[in-house]
């Protein structure tokens, strides 16, 4: 009896190893997303959208270099951005 409730406690930590990591993996990926969004709306005179007032870009501009890093590494990386999204999902 002993030993069946061992391995029930090694599979239920098991599987609760594998849905902390799988939730883990899909807030990484939502966070790099939503700094993709920031980079964008931040730096979107790059894209042809109507950009925040001057001012604000010049006083945040100096803690934007990792954004502007982001944004370089996404655009090297632009085969299928659907396909990326999707990919974290088990969609089959």
């Amino acid at each position: 009896m002993k030993k069946i409730l061992e391995a029930l406690k090694l599979f239920f930590k098991g599987i609760d190893t594998a849905m902390r990591e799988s939730a883990l993996s899909l807030i990484e990926h939502e966070l790099r997303e939503e700094e993709n969004v920031f980079a964008l709306i931040t730096m979107s005179m790059f894209s042809g959208l109507p950009s925040p007032p001057t001012g604000v870009i010049l006083r945040i501009l100096p803690y934007m270099e990792r954004e502007i890093q982001i944004m370089v590494k996404k655009s090297s990386e632009l085969d299928d951005v659907f396909a990326n999204t999707l990919s974290h999902f088990d969609i089959d």
